[in-house]
């Protein structure tokens, strides 16, 4: 089962990284970050699946919001230069 999560992450990641290449920013402005749990994302589980240019933090979360409906128990945007997206599938 564990395997199995964690192939369709890593086909889910792979898919929309290709696919956002071509997709437009359609997050509106009101984007919280309160939406976020504050974890640190250098513990077991979580894992680095996408950035995204400095300005597009709005991305980074409508992202982040697709992961959560699709199984990963939370998820971090972290400023790094970029907007860094990690995402926790096992407890930490």
């Amino acid at each position: 089962m564990r395997t199995m999560k964690r192939v369709f992450l890593a086909a889910a990641a792979a898919s929309l990284l290709v696919a956002s290449h071509g997709v437009t920013a359609a997050a509106s402005a009101s984007v919280q970050s309160a939406s976020v749990r504050s974890t640190p994302a250098a513990g077991p589980g979580w894992h680095h699946v996408a950035d995204f240019p400095a300005a597009e933090e709005s991305r980074c979360h409508e992202r982040g919001r697709w992961y959560l409906e699709n199984g990963v128990r939370a998820y971090e945007c972290r400023a790094a230069g970029v907007w860094e997206l990690w995402v926790l599938t096992e407890p930490s």
